[in-house]
C-alpha cells in the first residue's frame, strides 16, 4: 500500500437487505483481519478505515453520513464497524467502507511494504470480542521474574511498585487459564489512557467476565488529549463518604439500620451513602446514554470481618454491630499481610445492578475502585509512592471499609480506605474527611477502540 489521502482510498460498496417478514437489527464486523510486514503481524496508526452510509442510484453508491472510523494501531482479529442497526422487513441499507494509508508528510518507513486484507461480515448477533485496545500479548504473569520484576517469585505486594517490583501489564496468577484471565496495570505506566463518553479514564484492570474497568481521570484538553495528572482535574468533585460516622453501618457504600442488634440489619443495603448519591447523579447526567457499552460487573464494598486469629488476640476483631470496635478484612489483607485480592466472598457486598452475579442493589453500573485494586496498581499502606498511575497528589476515596473505632471518639468513627496526597493508602473517617471522587465503570467484553495507542497524547478512543 502507498500513502495517500482519503479521496484515493480503496473502496468497498455493499448492501444489507432484510429478506424476512419482520423487523430486525444487525451488526457489521470487519473480520479475518491480516496486517503484515515482512510476513510478520504488525500495526499501523496510519492505516485508516471509515464506514459511511450511502444511497444507491442505479449502480452508483453515493456517500452519506459517517457511521464510524478508526485505524489499526492495535492488533485485532475483528473490529465492530456498526452496532444494533434497525432495519424493517424488505428494506435495503447501503454502505461504503474506505481503507487507506494516510500520507503524513514525513518519512513512513514503518509503513513500507505492509499488506492488508479483511472481510466484511453482517450478523444479527452481537459478539463478545476481546478488548483489543489492551495489548495483552505484552502481559506477563505476576508471580515470576520479568523485565520490571526482580524477584523470582514475582511482585512483592508488601512493597510499592517500581522498576524492579512491577511496571506494566500483568496477568493475575491463578487466572491465566480462565476463559477471561485478569490483566491489570501496575506502576508508572503511560499507555492506559482512554477517551470515552467525552471524558478521560485510566484502565485499571480487566474483569472476570472480560470487561475493562476504568477510573475517571477528568476531561480532554482542547486538543482532545488526556493529560490530567493531579488534583481536582482528575475528580468529578470532592465530598465526605457518608453523612454520619457513629455506627458500623456507615462504612458501607450502602448501609442498613444504625443501632441494630445484628450484623445483617446493620449492613443491609437499604440506604445510599452520600458518595453513592453523588456518583449516581453523575451517571444519570453524563453516562446514561452510554449504558449499552457497560457491563454489570461486581463492585466490592467488602464488609467481611477480619479473619486472622493473631489480630483477634491482639486487638479483637469485633462484630460489625453498633459502636463495637471492628476490624474489616481489608485491614487483614492490606496492612497485616499485604496480600490484596479481587475475590469478593460476601454476596451482600457484591454490588451489582442485576441479581445474576451480585446483590442487585445498584441503580447504575458505576461505583468506585477498591483498596485492593489500588494495591495491585502499586500502592501500599503508610509508605508514599509518587510513581504509579493512580497517584494524583490528592486524597480520593475507594469503596473499601477499613474499621470502626472508639479510640479517639467515644461515639466511634467509621473509616474507609482512601488514597492520600503522597500516593499511599490509609484510612479516613467517613463524615469529616472531604476527599476526591473518581468514579469507576467497566466496558463490556468486546469493546474496541477506533483509534489511539493509550498514551495521554493519543488515548484509546471508544465510540
Amino acid at each position: 500500500m502507498n500513502p495517500t489521502e482519503e479521496t484515493n482510498a480503496a473502496i468497498h460498496k455493499f448492501t444489507v437487505k432484510n429478506t424476512g417478514t419482520l423487523p430486525a437489527s444487525y451488526y457489521i464486523y470487519l473480520t479475518n483481519i491480516s496486517l503484515t510486514k515482512d510476513s510478520q503481524e504488525t500495526t499501523s496508526q496510519n492505516l485508516k478505515w471509515k464506514l459511511t452510509e450511502a444511497t444507491k442510484s442505479g449502480d452508483d453508491y453515493v456517500e452519506g453520513s459517517m457511521i464510524a472510523s478508526g485505524d489499526f494501531s492495535s492488533k485485532m482479529d475483528q473490529v465492530e464497524l456498526a452496532r444494533s442497526i434497525s432495519i424493517p422487513a424488505g428494506q435495503s441499507d447501503f454502505y461504503i467502507l474506505k481503507v487507506w494509508l494516510q500520507e503524513t508528510g514525513a518519512p513512513q518507513n514503518e509503513d513500507q511494504a505492509i499488506t492488508f486484507s479483511a472481510n466484511i461480515e453482517v450478523t444479527t448477533d452481537s459478539r463478545e470480542l476481546v478488548s483489543t485496545f489492551i495489548p495483552t500479548e505484552e502481559a506477563v504473569l505476576d508471580n515470576i521474574a520479568s523485565t520490571y520484576v526482580a524477584s523470582p517469585t514475582g511482585i512483592d505486594f508488601s512493597q510499592n511498585s517500581s522498576d524492579t517490583n512491577g511496571k506494566g501489564l500483568y496477568i493475575l496468577h491463578g487466572t491465566e487459564n480462565n476463559t477471561y484471565p485478569i490483566y491489570y496495570y501496575r506502576g508508572d505506566v503511560e499507555d492506559n489512557n482512554v477517551k470515552f463518553a467525552n471524558f478521560c479514564w485510566k484502565i485499571v484492570r480487566t474483569t472476570e467476565t472480560g470487561g475493562t474497568k476504568l477510573i475517571y481521570n477528568g476531561t480532554p484538553d482542547e486538543s482532545g488529549n488526556c493529560t490530567n495528572t493531579t488534583g481536582e482535574a482528575t475528580q468529578i468533585s470532592t465530598s465526605v463518604f457518608n453523612s454520619q460516622m457513629d455506627d458500623n453501618a456507615y462504612v458501607g457504600y450502602m448501609y442498613g439500620t444504625p443501632g441494630s442488634s445484628t450484623y445483617e440489619e446493620t449492613h443491609a443495603n437499604t440506604h445510599d451513602s452520600t458518595i453513592k448519591g453523588i456518583i449516581d447523579t453523575c451517571y444519570q447526567n453524563n453516562l446514561l446514554n452510554y449504558t449499552s457499552y457497560l457491563e454489570d460487573t461486581v463492585w466490592c464494598s467488602d464488609r467481611s470481618l477480619a479473619k486472622d486469629e493473631s489480630i483477634a488476640e491482639e486487638t479483637g476483631v469485633g462484630n460489625g454491630i453498633g459502636k463495637t470496635d471492628t476490624l474489616y478484612d481489608a485491614i487483614n489483607r492490606l496492612y497485616y499481610h499485604r496480600t490484596p485480592t479481587l475475590v469478593c466472598s460476601n454476596n451482600n457486598d457484591r454490588f451489582t445492578v442485576s441479581t445474576d452475579n451480585g446483590n442487585g442493589a445498584l441503580t447504575y453500573p458505576i461505583a468506585l475502585i477498591t483498596a485492593d485494586e489500588v494495591a495491585y496498581a502499586g500502592s501500599i499502606v503508610t509508605t508514599h509512592n509518587h510513581d504509579y498511575y493512580l497517584y494524583t497528589n490528592s486524597h480520593y476515596w475507594t469503596m473499601t471499609p477499613n474499621l470502626f473505632s472508639t479510640s479517639s471518639d467515644a461515639n466511634g468513627k467509621s473509616l474507609v480506605w482512601a488514597v492520600f496526597t503522597d500516593g499511599r493508602m490509609n484510612n479516613n473517617d467517613v463524615m469529616t474527611s472531604t476527599n476526591g471522587i473518581r468514579p469507576a465503570i467497566s466496558l463490556k467484553a468486546g469493546t474496541t477502540a477506533i483509534s489511539g495507542d493509550g498514551t495521554a497524547s493519543n488515548p484509546y478512543v471508544i465510540e
